[in-house]
């Protein structure tokens, strides 16, 4: 009697990982990173610009139900899911479209990106418990961390710089090497004008994200013009009286 071999499975659930990484990556970062980059740019025109931006945020519905389900549970799924691949050396994709650099980079940074959010999601989005921070608040909060000097060098502001590169890289490469998985992405040409595309996106969300940990640890302003200053609350003060 002819005995029949079972498939395999672990070819077809690894395809299905692989998947499932890049959808959880590629949205929920960038839309994170977007949004993030969009709302901090506010910031170098002064903080009663950054104080509408982020006005106009908290007035969305269920902002943090949103923020939950769309954002942070698809970046746990995408983290736990490199993870693992990471531990057992499983490809990034399948077939992966990455050559051997750029497939150790993109788990590198990725773990990186996880360290990063594990330090700066606690010490800002949730340093107060059960509240959002203000505009002002917030403001206060990055330039106390980001000008923090320990001997003589702003290291926080360092590693600030050093976790926006690790996110910004790991996401435009996995945006193309989700287009490069892709029908239209095994084209030669298609794929090199992608990496094209993906380095300049990749390159001026990174030079704003500069600008603006310049601002706050220093106060200067790589990028914008001048600030719109906060108009005093209370009423003018009294001209004093010549001699």
């Amino acid at each position: 009697m002819r005995s029949t071999r079972v498939p395999d499975p672990a070819p077809d659930l690894h395809r299905r990982a692989a998947r499932i990484l890049s959808l959880t990556g590629v949205l929920p970062l960038g839309a994170f990173l977007v949004i993030h980059l969009g709302f901090n740019v506010r910031a170098l025109g002064g903080e009663l610009a950054f104080a509408r931006a982020v006005s106009v945020a908290d007035r969305v519905p269920g902002l943090p139900v949103i923020e939950a389900l769309l954002v942070f549970a698809p970046l746990l799924v995408h983290a736990a899911l490199g993870l693992w691949m990471t531990v057992t050396r499983r490809p990034l994709a399948v077939p992966s479209p990455y050559p051997r650099a750029l497939r150790v980079a993109m788990r590198a940074t990725g773990v990186l990106v996880l360290a990063f959010l594990a330090m700066h999601l606690p010490e800002l989005r949730f340093r107060l418990a059960g509240t959002r921070p203000d505009a002002g608040q917030l403001m206060t909060f990055l330039g106390e961390d980001l000008s923090d000097m320990r001997g003589g060098l702003p290291w926080r502001g360092a590693l600030y710089l050093l976790g926006s590169a690790c996110a910004t890289f790991h996401f435009v490469v996995g945006l193309w090497g989700f287009f490069a998985s892709s029908v239209r992405g095994m084209e030669d040409g298609a794929r090199r004008r992608a990496a094209w595309w993906a380095f300049g996106v990749g390159a001026s969300m990174w030079i704003l994200f500069v600008a603006v940990t310049v601002y706050h640890a220093t106060g200067a302003r790589l990028l914008g013009g001048e600030a719109e200053v906060t108009p005093p609350s209370g009423p003018c003060p009294e001209p004093s009286a010549r001699p």
